[in-house]
């Protein structure tokens, strides 16, 4: 009897690393090997056709491979064994492809030992400088008393009663609920005539909108111009004029509830205004905190990118590209908008987009590598225990063995490289290390 897969014997194997993070593996298998190979291809043959005087499953090997033909039987062997034996030689060389493989010279004679030749791109390696003599210090500004001040302000802006106005005109700090059409020449941005509430004191409007509405009286259209800010999301009209009509149809006063003890039942903290202002303060601070990491964990990670020197090879950059273009089609799947189509709202290709993404996917993949290599020469592990009990977070109950078993190896990376970033804070802050934020 063959020996089973995991028992049999190492197989001869030569490696020739090749530009561009390509290996060619030069694999020989013993003659029994492709023994099994066609005693495995006889059985799967025999099983799946029908042989006049046998039961399905029971006709001879020899009257199997007579019906089928010696060039059939060869290549189901050939089919059966590659992938199981490239995976092995995978193994064995420990590589890891990023690639599928692209197979030749294949030899399978009876009697002789199976060999092929497999070229595959895989995981490059990485040169790492010291990353240990990173230091970015975690520093956290204080909270100002005018940022208290700011936040309580916008609190009593957020509780403020609303009443009926529209006998007037809209004054500074009026909301206004019009239907607005906007146009750059001839052509109209976004829905014409879409209704909607305008704060004229919040300076969440376009820049010089509220200063415009200021005066407007419902029924009594007007006509809007401003300059599209530089951040506005279709580039091509950034800085450009455009003219909004706006047709009012509704004008509320607000009324501010006072800055006393009374806001802090409003607002559901404490009993009196300076417990509120101690709250504000401490969630300011908290902040304050949270941002500083985000900062420090943003250094730090920069800088070890700038120590790596690997060459990411082609595939890893169109998955990363792949990917980004997977989440940007979850994140559009509740509005029902297509990612063609907000592209295309964009003046923007598909070829465009994965274009712009190249440089960002290339320096994500660079981090992820380089992180891993930390936790490779730090040690860092991830359990079996750790993994699964994140598995059972991140899957629902029902859901299939098999996608619990894709998700692992790729979960556990994740988990490792987040033990890296830990790893790296701690190091570059001199020993204080904060919980880095998600994502």
């Amino acid at each position: 009897m063959s020996p089973s897969p995991p028992e049999a014997a190492q197989l001869e194997l030569s490696v020739e690393r090749l530009p561009g993070s390509r290996a060619q593996l030069k694999v020989v298998a013993a003659e029994s090997e492709t023994e099994r190979g066609l005693s495995q291809a006889l059985r799967h043959l025999g099983q799946r056709y029908r042989f006049p005087g046998f039961r399905p499953g029971r006709a001879p090997e020899a009257v199997v491979e007579r019906a089928v033909g010696w060039p059939a039987l060869r290549q189901h062997a050939i089919d059966d064994l590659l992938p199981e034996l490239f995976a092995r030689a995978l193994a064995q060389a420990e590589l890891e492809p990023v690639s599928s493989p692209e197979v030749s010279e294949v030899v399978l004679e009876r009697g002789q030992p199976f060999s092929f030749t497999a070229s595959v791109v895989v995981r490059p390696e990485i040169e790492l400088g010291d990353y240990g003599a990173i230091r970015v210090p975690l520093e956290v500004p204080a909270v100002a008393e005018a940022d208290v001040d700011s936040t309580l302000e916008a609190l009593r802006q957020r509780y403020a009663q609303l009443s009926d106005a529209s006998d007037r005109e809209a004054r500074a700090g009026d909301v206004v609920t019009a239907e607005l059409t906007m146009r750059h020449g001839e052509e109209v941005i976004g829905s014409p005539d879409q209704l909607q509430t305008l704060d004229l004191e919040r300076g969440e409007l376009l820049p010089g909108m509220a200063d415009q509405l200021i005066g407007a009286r419902v029924g009594e259209p007007l006509e809007l111009v401003l300059t599209l800010p530089q951040e506005y999301a279709r580039e091509e009209l950034r800085g450009e004029m455009v003219t909004i009509s706006a047709n009012v149809k509704q004008v509320q006063a607000k009324e501010l509830p006072p800055l006393d003890d009374n806001l802090a039942a409003i607002a559901g903290q404490g009993e009196n205004l300076e417990q509120l202002r101690q709250y504000v303060r401490e969630q300011l601070t908290l902040e304050a905190r949270q941002e500083a990491e985000r900062g420090q964990q943003a250094r730090v990670l920069e800088a070890l990118v700038g120590l790596a020197r690997v060459e990411v090879p082609e595939p890893m950059i169109q998955a990363e590209i792949d990917r980004e273009l997977r989440d940007l089609e979850l994140g559009l799947q509740a509005s029902g908008i297509t990612v063609e189509q907000l592209l295309s709202s964009e003046g923007k290709s598909l070829e465009q987009f994965r274009g712009e993404q190249r440089q960002p996917a290339v320096e994500r993949v660079q981090l992820e590598l380089a992180l891993e290599e930390v936790a490779r020469r730090e040690g860092l592990q991830v359990s079996d225990q750790e993994l699964d009990q994140n598995l059972r977070r991140i899957f629902a109950r029902g859901s299939s063995r098999e996608a619990r078993a894709r998700a692992r190896e790729p979960l556990r990376r994740e988990m490792l490289r987040g033990a890296a970033r830990r790893r790296l804070l701690e190091l570059a802050g001199g020993g204080e290390v904060a919980q880095p934020p998600e994502g």
